[in-house]
């Protein structure tokens, strides 16, 4: 005779059974691959970017360590990765004297190393010097763009690119154009010329600039205008290669093709190194963040509280991207982590001008006309009262009398997969960073870097993801990404692009009442604060033949070392 179980029965047996599958999917999920700290190297400096970005040496065993604080290179001796030994603090900045005053990037190829170092004021040229990782000897030094923020070799080692950010000054009487320098090396260090290259053909009057206004309405961000700070306030054009400003570079396997995030522009460059020339600018478009599966907390004055915001839209604005080859196609792997251009500070504020004027694009919802529509209803700070938006994107896409019709976020919160070839997204995390954050380590939810109060970057990109390494281990590849705000690694598969998986969250940072310790020192019982850096190194180049993830901590001043299991 056929049973029929009770409605009550059914659905506990259900649930049971679902319950079985999550935690045996959980547990799958769990050994598929895991994080474990074997050594550190703490500076003992809190906040003030004592670690920052790591490149590793594979004939020296040593890591090399940005230490924008002191203008130099913390090189450790990684031997022993359990045991990292600080070797010496070279004083970059010091040795290449004029006005070079910060250390940005460094990179490592066959015991070269490249190192990226700001001038004084910033829009002057840098400068990249090239030292050798055996005896730190200086070998000579190249004049290239402002601002040179990242530094990077082409797979065989005959050239090197740099991201010149070409930031402009505080009040944008100056404002760089942004390039990307190759430096050639075939003849060696002492013969090496710089090539800088620019956005030039998409200005007006440009070969380019036709395609301007089809990259803003696909989500590429230029302002054409800007104010400067002072008395009587004015304004002046902008052309699009000041406004595009590089951040983070990455060489494709075949070395022919270079892609640039252009962060505050929300767009990739494509820099084609046989032709040397920007190919093409690949605009990014915007998250909806009123669909289901990319809700997200938008203030700070309402706890834990994730929902659906329809008409608000994010810009992705990476900052660190990488490659990953699957089955013949390359993929870009984006960290979206947000960016404003410029942020006054209230002695910045000159008469006539309040917060919100178009030379800062962080804008606050009372400088809008939301009349007579849904954004009326929420202008309460527990709502969007407080929350930053991109104030140039609001204005743009206003009705004519100035009514608001979608409002514009800096940053995704999230991680994102794109076809390198089509620019076509294939993947993003959606919500996953801060659902997953507000489920593990609510005590620490959308928490800054340098502040304890629970909920404080709701309003302002949320956990913001940097730092990203991906690793090819055996059949499989997989993303790390770093939350700069919150702290910890997020980690997943992304072997299938867009079925990428998560795989779990590693995160050592404790709630505690003070970050730093009476002398200033970071407190330790905090953990690691602020990832900012995080590469890959293979089992085959490691120095104790297992695969490892290096990450620096901007904050906190640490540099972690973690081993890599996928048993």
């Amino acid at each position: 005779m056929k049973r029929t179980l009770t409605p009550t029965l059914e659905i506990f047996m259900k649930s049971a059974l679902i319950a079985l599958l999550a935690l045996a999917t959980l547990a799958q999920t769990a050994s598929a691959l895991t994080l474990t700290e074997i050594g550190r190297h703490d500076s003992g400096v809190f906040k003030k970017s004592a670690a920052e970005i790591p490149s590793y040496c594979v004939s020296t065993k040593r890591l090399m360590i940005v230490n924008a604080h002191k203008g130099a290179i913390d090189v450790l001796d990684l031997s022993d990765p359990a045991k990292p030994t600080l070797i010496e603090t070279h004083d970059v900045a010091g040795e290449l004297g004029g006005n070079m005053a910060v250390v940005n990037s460094v990179s490592v190829h066959g015991g070269l190393m490249a190192v990226a170092v700001e001038a004084d004021p910033k829009t002057d040229p840098g400068k990249v010097a090239f030292y050798s990782t055996l005896d730190l000897k200086l070998l000579g030094s190249v004049e290239v763009g402002s601002l040179p923020d990242m530094v990077t070799f082409t797979p065989d080692g005959l050239k090197v690119l740099v991201a010149n950010e070409g930031e402009p000054n505080s009040d944008y009487s100056i404002d760089p154009e942004g390039s990307i320098s190759v430096i050639d090396l075939s003849e060696g260090v002492a013969a090496a010329k710089a090539m800088t290259l620019g956005f030039q053909a998409w200005n007006e009057g440009g070969a380019k600039a036709e395609e301007v206004p089809m990259l803003k309405e696909k989500g590429m961000r230029v302002f054409g205008e800007v104010t400067l700070k002072m008395e009587p306030l004015e304004t002046r054009p902008a052309t699009v290669s000041e406004d595009l400003e590089p951040e983070w570079i990455e060489v494709a396997p075949n070395g022919q093709i270079a892609y640039v995030s252009l962060q505050e522009a929300n767009a990739i460059a494509e820099v084609d190194l046989m032709k040397m020339e920007v190919s093409r600018l690949l605009p990014l478009g915007f998250k909806d963040f009123g669909a289901k599966g990319n809700e997200l907390d938008v203030s700070d004055k309402d706890g834990i509280n994730l929902r659906s915001v329809p008409g608000l839209y994010g810009l992705y604005q990476p900052d660190t991207i990488r490659l990953m080859t699957r089955k013949n196609k390359l993929y870009i792997l984006t960290a979206n982590e947000g960016d404003a251009r410029t942020r006054p500070e209230d002695d910045d504020i000159l008469p006539g001008m309040e917060e919100g004027d178009l030379f800062s694009d962080e804008m606050k919802l009372k400088k809008f006309n939301v009349e007579g529509t849904p954004f009326a209803e929420m202008t309460e700070d527990e709502d969007l009262g407080r929350f930053k938006f991109a104030g140039d994107l609001v204005k743009d896409h206003a009705k004519e009398d100035g009514t608001v019709t979608k409002l514009f976020a800096f940053g995704a919160r999230s991680f994102s997969i794109y076809d390198a070839e089509s620019g076509k997204q294939v993947f993003d995390s959606g919500n996953d960073f801060e659902s997953i954050t507000a489920e593990e380590v609510p005590e620490l939810f959308n928490m800054s870097n340098s502040k304890t109060k629970v909920d404080d970057r709701s309003r302002s990109k949320g956990p913001e993801p940097e730092g990203m390494a991906v690793a090819q281990i055996g059949k499989k590849t997989y993303a790390f990404i770093g939350l700069e705000r919150t702290g910890g690694i997020m980690i997943y598969d992304v072997t299938k692009g867009k079925k990428a998986k998560f795989l779990g969250y590693e995160m050592n940072r404790k709630a505690v009442e003070s970050l730093k310790l009476e002398d200033k020192s970071p407190n330790p019982e905090a953990g690691d604060l602020g990832p900012e850096g995080l590469i890959f190194i293979a089992a085959d180049e490691s120095p104790n033949g297992n695969d490892l993830l290096v990450v620096c901590n901007e904050v906190s001043g640490g540099t972690v070392i973690y081993e890599i299991s996928t048993k």
